[in-house]
């Protein structure tokens, strides 16, 4: 009796012996990364061969990240530049675009982010330097740099153009970067994107002068100021009919008699009239003063629509004056009449209500403008824009 107690005490210390080895041998299975908060950067900040961070908690400094493109361009896996309690930092290829779903790997599990890494359609030159000083339509602009690719184009954009256009050129690379023939339509202060199928890049501003004479722009240019970078156009022809009031009397307020003036005068001129032409019913809406009309004009060259016309201030139809000449051998003459400018009279008396400045185009070549009655005079308008 006694030996088999023993015996059971033995068997049980055995078990027991044997469990407790089952425990120590058994080893913490590994799971996926759980992660909270997850922000990824804005688009406008994730760009290629740049370092961003995806805030987050619960990363760890042995994380791998896998990128996969759901906009058919190239998968990656970044390098993991710091890792901290509040998110991850990664590098972003240079070739990178476009949406990505991305997975984070830990000790062989995966999880996936809950928002899509969005890395923007750009082209990163380094060693960046644009053309100093000016060149013209038609000329070449040599462009420095590294990163530029066979197939790259240039797009040329302004202020100067009217809305949605542009211009593009091909471009051959060089030893130091690209060289690009300026289009032929080109002017003014252009700002310069390269393009590369979906991506692009901005690269700075070039400045196109161009000279009085020069039929571009939907019209003639007949100023220049900033050696050619900016300037002013006259319309091929008048607006309206040779016996055009200026418009009611009233003062419009604000007018001036400065070169690049007389598009804001035109907008303050056409703004007061919408409240006139609400109040007197004896300038009806059908009724378009100077201003009105030239803000209403278009003009399309060359399947380009130029609608941002406008009546030139006294200092700017005076210009016109002077080159009264050039544009009649250009074939877009000025008939001989007196032509408003949008410069109200002088405020400094009552004229500025009834009164608008004129220049007399009758005249070979003596200046003759002074301030005459909106509404009894009848008289020529012709129209144009600036750049």
């Amino acid at each position: 009796m006694r030996k088999l107690n023993i015996m059971l005490l033995f068997s049980c210390l055995a078990l027991t012996s044997s469990g407790c080895d089952d425990e120590n041998d058994r080893t913490a299975e590994p799971i996926a990364p759980i992660l909270k908060d997850v922000v990824m950067p804005t688009e406008s900040n994730t760009i290629p061969g740049t370092t961003v961070t995806i805030s987050g908690k619960g990363f760890d400094v042995g994380d791998i990240l896998y990128c996969t493109s759901l906009s058919q361009e190239k998968d990656f896996t970044p390098e993991v530049t710091e890792v901290t309690d509040y998110g991850i930092s990664i590098a972003i290829p240079s070739d990178a675009a476009g949406s990505y779903e991305v997975e984070v790997e830990r000790a062989g599990k995966v999880s996936k982010l809950p928002e899509v890494l969005k890395v923007a359609y750009v082209i990163v030159i380094e060693d960046l330097v644009m053309p100093a000083g000016n060149t013209t339509p038609g000329g070449t602009i040599q462009i420095k740099g590294s990163g530029f690719e066979n197939g790259d184009k240039l797009v040329f954009t302004s202020d100067a153009y009217p809305a949605n256009v542009s211009a593009t050129a091909d471009v051959t690379l060089t030893d130091e970067g690209i060289e690009a023939v300026v289009p032929a339509s080109c002017y003014g202060v252009n700002t310069l994107t390269l393009t590369r199928g979906n991506r692009q890049g901005r690269l700075g501003t070039v400045n196109i002068a161009v000279a009085i004479g020069d039929e571009i722009g939907g019209g003639i240019v007949y100023y220049v100021s900033d050696g050619g970078i900016h300037g002013l156009i006259a319309k091929r022809t008048n607006t309206g009919t040779a016996t055009e009031q200026w418009g009611p009397t009233s003062e419009h307020g604000g007018t001036k008699k400065e070169i690049y003036t007389g598009k804001e005068n035109t907008r303050l001129c056409v703004e007061a009239m919408k409240v006139f032409h609400q109040k007197f019913e004896t300038w009806p809406a059908s009724k378009k003063s100077a201003a009105e009309q030239c803000d209403a004009e278009t003009e399309t060259v060359d399947g380009i629509v130029y609608d941002d016309w406008f009546l030139p201030s006294q200092e700017e139809l005076i210009q016109l004056f002077y080159q009264k000449k050039m544009l009649a051998e250009k074939g877009a003459a000025m008939p001989a009449n007196n032509y408003w400018s949008s410069t109200e009279g002088d405020a400094d008396d009552t004229a500025a209500a009834w009164s608008a400045y004129y220049v007399n185009f009758y005249e070979e070549e003596n200046l003759v403008t002074a301030a005459s009655d909106k509404e009894g005079w009848t008289i020529g308008i012709r129209a144009i824009r600036q750049f």
